[in-house]
């Protein structure tokens, strides 16, 4: 699935939402009485248009929409972030856009090292703390002494 983004308040911006765009049209449809629809070039006219963001990333996902009508638009599909080996992504993505390519972008830091698997007496005083019961009531109980 493509990212799709546009600029907003010069910020590139993931494209989710409705937002009115203007597209450019060069063609008139002629409707005539009898049903027929004739579509007639013409000098190109722009056309204000409501465009939903992820309708459009569908279109161009299917191939319904080149990019350069995606960028007609104001699209712009960015390149997805790649998250280096040992790394993980800390809050949310900004896109950069660099000698015409918008890429996102993370702020990475490393990946913490595994937890250490827990002690079968830690299991087992978890598994009591959510009855209420301590390990050394269970010992008690069983007659193993304190």
């Amino acid at each position: 699935m493509s990212l799709l983004v546009r600029k907003i308040n010069d910020v590139w911006q993931e494209w989710h939402a409705s937002s009115i765009v203007t597209q450019m049209v060069g063609t008139y449809t002629a409707i005539y009485g009898d049903g027929r629809q004739v579509e007639t070039p013409c000098d190109p006219y722009p056309v204000e248009i409501q465009m939903n963001g992820d309708s459009l990333r569908g279109f161009y996902d299917q191939g319904l929409w080149t990019i350069d009508e995606v960028e007609a638009v104001g699209g712009r599909i960015a390149v997805p972030f790649v998250v280096p080996e040992g790394k993980q992504v800390v809050g949310a993505p900004s896109y950069v856009e660099t000698d015409g390519v918008i890429q996102q972008v993370y702020e990475i830091e490393d990946t913490p090292p595994p937890r250490e698997p827990p002690t079968a007496e830690e299991k087992v005083g978890a598994m009591l703390a959510g009855s209420g019961v301590s390990i050394s009531e269970l010992k008690s109980v069983l007659g193993l002494g304190i």
